[in-house]
């Protein structure tokens, strides 16, 4: 087999794989089979250049397709699309595509401590930032590219043609028409995937050694695919920590709660600090090793500080720039 008829065939391969993940309920199973076959360098390379082709071939090639076929399913047409990219590449390989300008201004948006702000982009995802949170937005004709610097925000993914990207940590999580839930702590990265399918990597655009969200060596090549109620937790130095919650948990925080299950009273109030520039402070190990469980609102400190006496033996002393929690003395 003569190379170029290789790539031709490698190029097809991609381009119908590219038509499977375009599904939003692509099965785990599928996604499991497309890492296994992008491990090959040469694969993963075909895959980019179908998914960066279609991005800026002519789109009213799409719109005549789907004239032609009314009321069909789009596979069809995604699929057709695929094939005119893998017919494209080889027709103007001399095209600089692998590194694509942005169509629009990278965008940043930010929210104090305390504060949500919802966006809507102009594709029609929804973020929504939680406190004290940073983020950037990039969009060019091959992606939509987010770099989330500090924080936590929900992101609710318009089904498109091009890979939807969040970068945080030394982490990349992709995805297609799906909803998650990314948290960026000094620390730590956690995803929560709430509907569809995602698969957490490690970034690309950065080296991600030594960050929150660095991944061990065999984790590398193929990602960790989610699927909903999946919660994804890394740390620098140890292998990621895969769990099963609620997926309606993932964004409780939208409504103002907070909701706590046998955490201790330390991780509590961590959390609860997030929300407010008045903090709750601890004045001893043994105290902050409690544990605690229920429903809270953020930013209610003093509430939570007070409720806390109905369950634990405290007391609670009024700081000029905090509540003390202390053990109560008989």
């Amino acid at each position: 087999m003569t190379d170029q008829k290789e790539e031709a065939e490698r190029r097809e391969t991609a381009a119908l794989w590219y038509t499977e993940l375009q599904d939003p309920d692509v099965s785990p199973d599928t996604w499991e089979a497309f890492l296994e076959w992008e491990k090959d360098p040469a694969n993963a390379r075909a895959y980019h250049e179908i998914e960066s082709t279609i991005g800026v071939i002519d789109r009213t090639r799409l719109k005549s397709l789907k004239a032609k076929n009314p009321g069909r399913d789009r596979k069809p047409v995604l699929l057709a699309l695929a094939a005119a990219a893998a017919a494209f590449i080889i027709g103007a390989a001399t095209l600089a595509l692998q590194s694509p300008k942005p169509d629009l201004a990278p965008l940043t948006y930010a929210t104090a401590i305390g504060e949500q702000e919802t966006v809507t982009l102009e594709d029609g995802s929804v973020l929504t930032l939680n406190t004290n949170t940073t983020l950037t937005v990039s969009y060019s004709k091959t992606e939509r590219f987010i770099h989330l610097t500090e924080g936590e925000a929900l992101f609710e993914v318009e089904h498109s043609d091009r890979p939807f990207l969040v970068e945080a940590g030394g982490t990349i999580t992709r995805a297609l028409g799906t909803a998650f839930n990314v948290r960026a702590d000094q620390d730590a990265i956690s995803v929560i995937l709430i509907q569809g399918a995602v698969r957490v990597s490690p970034s690309k655009t950065a080296n991600s050694e030594g960050k929150a969200g660095a991944m061990p060596a065999k984790t590398l090549q193929e990602g960790i695919v989610l699927k909903p109620g999946d919660r994804l937790d890394m740390k620098p130095g140890a292998d990621p920590i895969l769990s099963t919650i609620d997926p309606a948990q993932g964004d409780k925080w939208r409504e103002g709660l907070l909701q706590f299950d046998n955490v201790t009273l330390a991780e509590a109030v961590a959390e609860m600090n997030r929300y407010s520039t008045t903090k709750l402070r601890i004045d001893d190990a043994a105290l902050a090793a409690e544990r605690i469980s229920g429903t809270f609102p953020a930013g209610k400190q003093e509430e939570f500080a007070e409720t806390l006496k109905l369950y634990l033996p405290v007391d609670v002393v009024n700081r000029a720039d905090a509540f003390l929690i202390t053990t109560r003395t008989e």
